[in-house]
């Protein structure tokens, strides 16, 4: 189902996730995220990849499945299922996508918390009333944390994208040839820029990440997670080469490339 904004134009947020049962925080991040939602107005669709078990994840195989389901969306909110924003930089950002192609990212500060953080506040916004959210956020007790790290001036790009159907159309979607963790969203953060002719653009403001067992380090990380990684990195290699030299068709078959659904 999708939420109309005040510009006539309709939205839809879509976390992507597929439960692979190797970190139970990441379930309880995603009731934690979809309760975020829900009270600010709007109706979360959760869209996994169509693969099984303990496979990869294909972040892009779910957005793609996403846009396929959703004629009806204008923009599209891509955002992780453990990720929280202030509902005021969505608005924002959905305007700035339907205003002119290219990704858009709703923050330029991510805090990521620690562990005992993100239990403190799954466990308040478990015990809110939906009616009292907006005094929640309004104090801007999450926000306000001091994290385990921050990345700062728009260093983070792929936890929440906010694109419209325009930019989608003019650069083929979301390449399926990634899958697992990093430099996916490097990928299509440069075939975004470069097919549409426009920068990625920022709302002011920060967004929390809420911990789970992280995607980059530790001895949970398996061989086939870091072939993963490896791949995805070469595949981010060879896209910076092709927008280097200016190989419009190779940067475009890329973005446009799927796996059979």
């Amino acid at each position: 189902m999708t939420t109309e904004t005040d510009d006539t134009f309709t939205i839809k947020v879509i976390i992507p996730f597929r439960d692979r049962g190797l970190d139970p925080r990441r379930t309880a991040n995603l009731e934690t995220v979809m309760t975020w939602w829900w009270a600010h107005g709007y109706e979360p669709e959760i869209v996994d990849d169509g693969l099984e078990g303990d496979a990869q994840f294909n972040r892009h195989r779910a957005y793609n499945r996403a846009v396929s389901r959703n004629a009806d969306a204008d923009v599209f909110i891509f955002t992780e299922a453990d990720m929280l924003i202030p509902p005021a930089q969505i608005v924002s950002g959905a305007q700035m996508a339907q205003m002119m192609p290219g990704l858009v990212v709703p923050f330029i500060q991510y805090r990521y918390l620690r562990d005992e953080q993100t239990g403190y506040v799954r466990h308040m916004l478990g015990r809110i009333d939906p009616r009292q959210m907006a005094d929640f956020v309004d104090s801007g007790e999450i926000f306000t944390m001091e994290p385990e790290s921050v990345m700062n001036n728009g260093t983070s790009i792929g936890a929440v994208n906010i694109v419209s159907r325009e930019t989608l159309e003019m650069t083929g979607g979301f390449t399926e040839r990634t899958s697992g963790n990093w430099y996916d969203d490097r990928i299509i953060e440069q075939g975004f820029a470069f097919l549409t002719g426009k920068p990625t653009r920022y709302v002011e403001g920060s967004a929390v990440h809420l911990y789970h067992l992280p995607g980059w380090q530790g001895d949970h990380l398996t061989d086939e997670d870091k072939a993963a990684t490896a791949h995805n990195k070469k595949i981010y290699q060879d896209m910076k080469d092709n927008i280097r030299f200016n190989f419009k068709p190779a940067v475009r078959e890329l973005m446009t490339y799927r796996e059979s659904h």
